[in-house]
């Protein structure tokens, strides 16, 4: 799987990048991420990537002109996102999708967002969450890591079974403890040491409910 992340900052990545799941993805060959530069596609002798908003305001906006060039320089089909704080929520089941495609492009937004147009020429617009991040850099890191250890033999499937929003019932994972057995006055609960594997199995469940309805209560309702 190739990820094409389209940025003005390609240095922010090289650090995420080579650490943990996603180097290991990259060493088993199982995917490659080409790190492209929007500035590279200006025409005019200063490189210019943005411009005032029509109608005023506060703030520059990414250019669609050159945005779109840049993005039409992948000759082949991959999947278009673009990155934007007023996208469509990026969900795990999102993750679930782009990991089924064979090429993802990911246009990082910045400054004061981009130009409305290009929204024409993706197929999705998504925003990571309900906050406002500088620019799409370190949500396109999010969501590559978040495809990538989804995609086949990268992480193993047992691992993958019971993790928050995978699971049949859509639970938060519960809680996980290891040594020490006390820590600070604070103790393993028993069943975890009782090896009875049964009982462990309905205790994980329902601390997987109880941890749901406080912090998610929402995905009771789905």
């Amino acid at each position: 799987m190739t990820f094409y992340i389209f940025t003005l900052f390609p240095e922010m990545f090289s650090g995420v990048f080579s650490q943990s799941i996603v180097k290991k993805g990259l060493d088993l060959k199982k995917i490659k991420i080409e790190i492209v530069n929007i500035r590279d596609f200006a025409k005019d002798k200063h490189k210019t990537v943005d411009d005032r908003p029509y109608g005023g305001g506060r703030g520059m906006v990414m250019k669609a002109d050159v945005c779109t060039e840049a993005l039409e320089s992948i000759k082949q089909k991959p999947y278009r996102i673009l990155l934007s704080a007023s996208g469509k929520k990026f969900t795990q089941k999102t993750a679930k999708f782009l990991a089924g495609k064979s090429s993802v492009v990911i246009i990082c937004g910045h400054y004061e967002g981009t130009d409305a147009r290009i929204e024409k020429f993706v197929d999705q617009t998504y925003s990571i969450g309900d906050f406002v991040l500088t620019g799409g850099e370190i949500a396109a890191m999010t969501i590559v890591d978040s495809v990538t250890r989804l995609i086949p033999d990268i992480i193993r499937k047992e691992s993958l079974k019971f993790e928050s929003f995978s699971n049949q019932n859509n639970l938060l994972e519960f809680p996980q403890y290891t040594r020490p057995e006390e820590f600070r006055g604070l103790k393993v609960p028993k069943i975890l040491l009782s090896g009875d594997h049964d009982e462990i199995k309905k205790w994980r469940i329902t601390q997987a409910i109880k941890r749901t309805r406080k912090f998610r209560p929402d995905l009771l309702n789905t």
